[in-house]
């Protein structure tokens, strides 16, 4: 299995090596399930485009989104994505300059007089920000490059990675100057997102390597209690 990843990092999930809480689990899962994973690290969206391809098998923090639909296999259960062998679950948070006008209730976005910043390659939020009519910038490479475009005020927020984002703020360049908006923007779960070509002709390999995974989010589960 070739898995691309994003040449950018998501602390605390994902690095360009292929570490991080998701990168470590794949590879674990994939050495106790008999899978040989190679990695490579590439801007997003060339992963997505290669994955479109045939050139990369894998992306590891996939959303279940239409988009990815017709050439992404999902772990499945039921009809319906198996949370249990998903590579995380996690939190979407707006950040704002502190003491900033963008509000966020739950409901609506106001106070945004120029755009908000999105991760590049991002495919949920873009259709998150238009259902809810405000403008976005999708250039910053990543979370930290849009805190430092927010700073500079070219944007009056940043979406991203609740833990991703709270990294960031304990960093000098950030501590103080950039705040969380409390309420989460949504929460989503994501997989070993496999092309469906590779799953055809290696099923029952995915199959052992996505039940791998939940074996070992159960274990990770029973440590914490």
């Amino acid at each position: 299995m070739r898995m691309c990843v994003d040449a950018y990092p998501h602390p605390p999930y994902l690095t360009p090596s292929g570490g991080g809480a998701v990168g470590t689990l794949v590879h674990q899962a994939a050495r106790r399930s008999g899978m040989k994973l190679s990695t490579y690290a590439a801007p997003v969206a060339r992963c997505r485009a290669e994955i479109e391809r045939g050139l990369a098998h894998a992306y590891p923090l996939a959303p279940y989104a239409p988009g990815e639909l017709p050439f992404v296999q999902y772990p499945m259960r039921a009809g319906a994505p198996d949370a249990a062998r998903a590579t995380v679950h996690a939190r979407v948070m707006l950040f704002r300059p502190t003491g900033g006008a963008v509000q966020w209730d739950g409901h609506v976005i106001s106070g945004v007089a120029s755009k908000v910043l999105l991760p590049y390659g991002s495919t949920l939020l873009p259709s998150v920000m238009r259902g809810h009519k405000v403008p976005f910038d999708q250039e910053g490479r990543s979370l930290a490059i849009n805190f430092a475009k927010m700073l500079a005020g070219r944007g009056d927020a940043a979406a991203g990675f609740e833990a991703e984002g709270l990294l960031l703020l304990a960093q000098p360049a950030f501590a103080g100057r950039i705040e969380v908006i409390p309420q989460p923007l949504f929460e989503q779960t994501y997989y070993l997102g496999v092309t469906k070509a590779y799953y055809a002709r290696n099923r029952a390999a995915v199959e052992r390597m996505w039940d791998a995974i939940g074996r070992l989010n159960q274990a990770a589960k029973t440590q914490e209690k």
